[in-house]
């Protein structure tokens, strides 16, 4: 078989994942291969070799692919002490895929990989030492960079390192010296009680419909926003008065596991949301039923869903799950409407399909997420233990509650000790 190279048109292609790629050129028997070199560390691009054009059948190109890849990593072959951070950090993140619970935070990882390549790529592992960190972090804080995401970008080098440790590239963990503390948390906005209780009333006025038994959930248990919309029939135990944790669906519109281990549990309800889950229940069976025998009749492709214990509890109009971009822009417009929140201003403008479309930027007011808050603040300032606050939202451990809700917990130790200087003054 020889290789030569002229290159011709293409007109069909396949891809061996992670190898390369065999494409078809517009002469017989020809074909052009590429090797896939990797992601660039810097840029995150992934790159791939020169073509080279071979002659034979697609099982004898592939071959030639096989045999073009192996001359490039002999080539390229380097010595552990030639390894660079970038390149590490890299390796490190592709390798861990399979750790991750959810692809957003995996590609979060990826946000971190890309400032540590950025900052530290060029470095060979055992070029990295603690003096060169401290430079490094202390030029990023003059450049506008935060100490939260220092923290980050130092916890994520630091797992690298430690691996690199383990790997036997670097005799120690230059990170281990240097501390970069987590940030207190920004103070958790919630709703007063009489605020809550104005958004319960509203709600309860309203005709029973999927966005408003979110936000009834919400501000009843706790529960996340992926938890809520990711809810089906089949873990609302009516008989119990309670429901399962049992998944989410979050922005990659995909149901999985929830957060954390923790996150997976039974939550108790209060009479008032059982009532109106009943009630949705069968409003929503009867929508979904409508508007089948509407689509039936109609000659479309859109299908409806009719209701089952599978279904999502917060479901679109044709019984399928919410999507949660399209739930966050209800939930602003909602919060303006009822004076919850306020919008900026409106810009109109013509889509790409000649569609005339308004867009609102700035925002202020409530977030969905607040009533999460909203739930844990008014137990503990209610006197509900840790413990049980705890378990409610779904959290890893006590501590962290503590640490998010301290405000709450201050206000109820100031209360406690009003009480015991009533009870020791006799008062």
């Amino acid at each position: 078989m020889r290789t030569e190279g002229k290159e011709y048109a293409m007109s069909g292609r396949s891809s061996l994942s992670g190898i390369g790629s065999v494409e078809k050129t517009g002469r017989k028997n020809t074909w052009r291969i590429r090797v896939a070199l990797g992601k660039d560390p810097v840029t995150g691009k992934y790159r791939k070799s020169p073509s080279r054009t071979v002659h034979g059948t697609k099982s004898e190109a592939t071959k030639a692919l096989m045999e073009y890849r192996a001359e490039i990593m002999d080539a390229s072959a380097v010595r552990p002490s030639d390894i660079t951070i970038g390149e590490y950090a890299v390796r490190f993140h592709e390798e861990r895929e399979h750790e991750f619970r959810s692809p957003l935070a995996w590609n979060r990882e990826a946000y971190e990989i890309k400032r540590i390549a950025e900052a530290f790529g060029a470095y060979r592992l055992q070029e990295l030492d603690t003096l060169t960190l401290r430079s490094a972090y202390s030029r990023m804080r003059k450049e506008g960079a935060t100490e939260s995401r220092l923290h980050r970008v130092h916890q994520k080098l630091s797992q690298i390192m430690n691996q690199a440790v383990d790997d036997g590239l670097v005799a120690k963990n230059p990170c281990s010296p240097i501390s970069i503390p987590r940030p207190k948390p920004k103070e958790r906005h919630s709703l007063t009680v009489d605020e809550a209780q104005r958004l319960n009333s509203i709600i309860l006025g309203l005709p029973a419909s999927a966005p408003h038994c979110a936000v009834l959930l919400a501000l009843h248990t706790g529960m996340r926003r992926g938890e809520v919309l990711g809810l089906t029939w089949e873990h609302v135990h009516f008989d119990k008065r309670r429901l399962y944790v049992a998944q989410q669906y979050a922005c990659d519109k995909v149901p999985r596991d929830p957060k954390s281990k923790k996150s997976k549990r039974w939550i108790s309800l209060d009479s008032e949301i059982v009532a109106y889950l009943e009630e949705w229940k069968r409003t929503q069976r009867i929508e979904l039923e409508n508007r089948k025998r509407r689509l039936d009749r109609e000659d479309t492709d859109a299908i409806a869903i009719l209701q089952t214990e599978k279904s999502p509890v917060v479901t679109n109009v044709y019984g399928g799950y919410y999507d949660p971009n399209i739930f966050g822009r209800w939930f602003r417009e909602f919060c303006v409407e009822n004076g919850f929140g306020e919008q900026g201003r409106a810009i109109r403008y013509v889509d790409s399909r000649g569609i005339p479309r308004i867009k609102r930027t700035g925002y202020e007011g409530l977030k969905f997420h607040e009533l999460r808050h909203t739930q844990a603040t008014l137990l503990i300032s209610n006197g509900a233990d840790i413990k049980t606050v705890q378990n409610r939202l779904g959290h890893s451990t006590a501590a962290l509650t503590m640490d998010i809700y301290a405000h709450a917990i201050e206000q109820n130790d100031r209360e406690a000790a009003d009480e015991i200087g009533e009870l020791l003054g006799g008062e």
